[in-house]
């Protein structure tokens, strides 16, 4: 049987994608507290596209275009703007069918970062959407880099949590052909060095308890202390909203 490996790697904040990212390459991009969870949660309630930017002006300036502004700053609903990063509020069904434009401290600068980078082609997950996600960079693998939003340009560990669950399922898997349902091979993604390695032992480690898993997080402890406590809940739950997110254009849409 054929066997085939593809790069795989993690970049643990927006800043490390300059330093040996190739262009071409595929970028998931992971903010699990809050803002891929948020987009991830909205597209599944309903929500037609999310449009990331990179300051609150751009934001409100799309108002004019029929898009509904948001704006997370610091972990907090920005000043000036009635909407923010919250999962749950994307969730309700006022913002069924329409368009969002966000920015946020850490994920939308991720995004516009592997933008600029030159990724082949950007999609954003979730721990709500993790199995979704998997299954589609099982289906089309392809060189691919775990982007972690970070915090402020520092370790986040919830975002690496995430990407050690990824690598985790994406070893090595069987690769069938969709015509004639046979096995092609066997496709893995191989890592070269040792944020991957990190990435999957802390999932390892702490895959049976994610909700206690993520309260070791400081941004866990930031966010709890404004009364954000069910929010972080939310994005603790496993395929809770079985999607995950495609930039096309300069839109995030469903990208399953």
């Amino acid at each position: 049987m054929a066997e085939s490996c593809l790069d795989l790697q993690v970049f643990f904040t927006p800043e490390e994608i300059g330093n040996t990212f190739q262009p071409n390459t595929r970028v998931v991009v992971l903010d699990v507290l809050r803002a891929t969870s948020a987009i991830c949660a909205g597209l599944h309630a309903g929500i037609a596209c999310f449009r990331p930017v990179l300051t609150t002006d751009e934001s409100l300036a799309l108002a004019e275009q029929g898009f509904i502004p948001a704006a997370e700053r610091g972990g907090l609903l920005a000043p000036g703007f009635e909407v923010g990063n919250s999962p749950l509020v994307f969730c309700e069904s006022r913002f069924r069918g329409t368009k969002v434009a966000l920015t946020t401290t850490n994920g939308t600068r991720a995004l516009l970062a592997a933008k600029k980078a030159g990724a082949s082609e950007i999609l954003v997950g979730s721990f709500l959407g993790l199995e979704a996600l998997t299954h589609e960079l099982q289906r089309n693998p392809s060189p691919t880099v775990l982007l972690c939003s970070g915090w402020q340009g520092k370790f986040s560990w919830e975002d690496t949590l995430l990407a050690g669950a990824l690598a985790e399922a994406l070893s090595v898997h069987h690769n069938f052909d969709s015509h004639t349902q046979g096995s092609k091979g066997l496709i893995g993604y191989q890592a070269e060095d040792n944020r991957v390695t990190a990435a999957r032992s802390l999932w390892q480690h702490h895959r049976h308890d994610l909700p206690s898993a993520m309260r070791l997080s400081s941004h866990y402890q930031r966010l709890a202390s404004t009364g954000l406590e069910e929010d972080i809940a939310f994005c603790a739950e496993l395929n809770a909203c079985p999607v995950f997110g495609r930039l096309v254009g300069e839109d995030l849409v469903l990208g399953n």
